[in-house]
Formats: C-alpha cells, sequence, structure tokens
C-alpha cells in the first residue's frame, strides 16, 4: 500500500474527461503536517497538479528526511519538461514519475489535454525524468476518441523506458458530465481494444493494469484490474447480483448504467483469479474523489431512442401554421380559386 498526498486541486490543463473538474479549492493546511502525520516506505504526491505547488521540492526533501524509501509524483509532466526543475526534484529524493499519456501523437493526446504542445512536453519530460534514472509509469483514460488508436501506445511507452501502464475508463463526472456521449464510450466496444494494448504492452514487458472496467468484460485480464470494489449503484440490478465477482469488481459508471443499462455485462460464475506478482500495481492512484453535478441530464437510452424511431415514421395530421385559424377542408380552394373548379 502507497500512501498519498493531495497537494492542491488547481491544474494547468483542461482535460475533456478530467472527473475532477469543478471540485472545490482545498481549505489551506500545512502540507508539512500531513505529510509527517503519514507512514510507510512509499508515498506519491497527487493532485490537481502538483507541480503547480511551490514547495514541491521541499516537500519531497521532508518525505525522504521522514524515512520513505520510494517517492513519486503524479503529473500531467509539463514543468517536468524544464530540466532544471525535474533535476531538483530528483535531488530531493524523488525516485519515480506517473504521467497521464492519452495518445500516441500530439493530434490524440493533444485534443485531450485541450493543451497545444503538452504532447511535446510529456515526451522530453519523460525523456529527462528516464535519464535522470527516475523510473516511470504511465496512466492513459480511455475515450470515445481513443480507445480506437491504443494500439501504438505500448511501443512509444516502450521506447521511453516506461515500467508499468494503466488504462482506466472514463466516467461520467467533471468535465465528462457534460458531454457524456461525446467522451464515454461504450465498454462493449472499447474494451477489446484496451485488452489488446495489454497483451501488447505485456510482451513489451510493460505491466499493464486497468480500472473502472467490470471484471465481466475484461476476459483474461479480470486480474489486471487495480481499482477498489464499486458502490452498489455501479452495478445491474438483476445481472450482476449473483456474479461471482462482485465483491471485488469496480462495477460501471452508475449513470453509464442509467444511459445504457447492463445489456453488456454477465455474471460469472467464477471470481477472476488474484493479481500475482506485480511489482507496479500498488503505485497507480485513480481519479480520487470525483465531482458529480447534481442533477446530470443522462441522455435517452438507446431502447427509448428505438421507441421513438417508430412513432417518428408515423404520419400526423397537419397542423395549422397560425394558431386560433379555424381548419378548412378542400371545398374552401374553391372560394379562393373559382376558375378551377368552372366547368
Amino acid at each position: 500500500m502507497r500512501a498519498t498526498l493531495e497537494l492542491t486541486r488547481s491544474c494547468n490543463q483542461n482535460c475533456v474527461f478530467c472527473a475532477r473538474a469543478g471540485m472545490p479549492k482545498l481549505e489551506d493546511v500545512s502540507f508539512a503536517q500531513q505529510l509527517d502525520a503519514l507512514n510507510g516506505e512509499e508515498l506519491t504526491f497527487i493532485g490537481g497538479e502538483p507541480t503547480l505547488v511551490p514547495e514541491l521540492t521541499d516537500l519531497v526533501a521532508r518525505a525522504k528526511a521522514k524515512g520513505f524509501k520510494r517517492i513519486g509524483l503524479q503529473t500531467n509532466a509539463l514543468k517536468l519538461a524544464d530540466e532544471k526543475y525535474t533535476h531538483g526534484l530528483a535531488d530531493a529524493g524523488l525516485t519515480d514519475v506517473h504521467v497521464t499519456l492519452h495518445g500516441a501523437d500530439a493530434a490524440v493526446h493533444d485534443y485531450h489535454s485541450n493543451t497545444p504542445g503538452s504532447f511535446s512536453a510529456v515526451m522530453t519530460a519523460m525523456g529527462i525524468a528516464r535519464a535522470r534514472g527516475l523510473a516511470l509509469v504511465a496512466s492513459t483514460v480511455v475515450t470515445r476518441s481513443n480507445f480506437r488508436v491504443l494500439a501504438p501506445l505500448p511501443q512509444l511507452l516502450a521506447s521511453k523506458g516506461v515500467v508499468a501502464w494503466q488504462l482506466a475508463m472514463a466516467n461520467v463526472a467533471g468535465n465528462a458530465a457534460g458531454a457524456m456521449d461525446r467522451v464515454v464510450p461504450r465498454h462493449a466496444l472499447a474494451l477489446p481494444y484496451v485488452l489488446h494494448a495489454l497483451e501488447a504492452a505485456r510482451r513489451l514487458g510493460i505491466e499493464g493494469f486497468v480500472r473502472d472496467a467490470p471484471l465481466c468484460l475484461l476476459g483474461p485480464f479480470a486480474s489486471r484490474n487495480v481499482g477498489p470494489p464499486g458502490e452498489a449503484s455501479r452495478f445491474g440490478a438483476q445481472t450482476c447480483t449473483d456474479c461471482a465477482a462482485r465483491s471485488t469488481c469496480p462495477g460501471v459508471d452508475a449513470t453509464y448504467l442509467a444511459r445504457f443499462g447492463a445489456e453488456e455485462l454477465k455474471s460469472l460464475t467464477a471470481a477472476p483469479p488474484p493479481l500475482g506478482e506485480a511489482k507496479w500495481a500498488h503505485v497507480f492512484h485513480g481519479m480520487g474523489e470525483a465531482f458529480v453535478p447534481e442533477n446530470i441530464v443522462v441522455p435517452q437510452p438507446p431502447s427509448k431512442a428505438r421507441e421513438a424511431l417508430f412513432d417518428l415514421g408515423k404520419a400526423n395530421a397537419a397542423k395549422a401554421e397560425v394558431a386560433g385559424r379555424e381548419r378548412k377542408t378542400g371545398d374552401a380552394l374553391k372560394e379562393i380559386l373559382p376558375q378551377v373548379f368552372e366547368s
């Protein structure tokens, strides 16, 4: 188990899928006091974007002095493209960097980060971190826009020396709450691409993990789930009740279920085997507390849309263009064009 310390909820990106967008700012607290209260051998600084906190380097040094042997940083890596800044963190005691990477090229990654040039910065940062001897792990949020182009990522990650990779399904929260159909993919469509990418990563020596995906759709990779069990609202009322994997499954986002139902899910007769030996599984931290707006407007379920198509195809009686006018029959044309009716 790795301890975490949230330093901020601010960020210098505005990712299209960010589940924390809209979260209230952290109250003024002493990070040093919070750090001193933590125990263990490993720690990750998380956000928001932790590099926006001016005292980050001092906090890393304090963590090292306290006795943490492994100190990580979950980051979008924009500031780590500054070699001097990254070296300062390493000198203070940083041991591993957890970057977010959402595509194998700038077009895909920069679209998701809403930050032009961010892909180039991440590539530079990863090179600096690796040259300094920092361990690299990466996370990718799976969206409707990138699930079909995950295949090139394992090779890119391997070329940068990444040792572990997490793929997390987008949830309906934060920025994605207002753009569900644009951001959140259908699980049954996206997860085959995810599994293919995980297998490609495995063959390249990269430990691969998945988060926020139902175990019944992960097949042989069900044991690679690193997320906690989901709450009751994340399960289908009938399909999931007797599933043997229910106690360990993260389920499906509750709003997703309201939108699409549980037809994609199936009940397992046996729980997946335990994860087994994995060096890096414990370092991956999820999205943290998500911001779910009140009264999310759930788009119409597909079944309702199909029903509506039948009604749309029906011919409806004509409506008067001007309200209050008496509807007339075809005989009224005689009054307007009498010559047409004269023999």
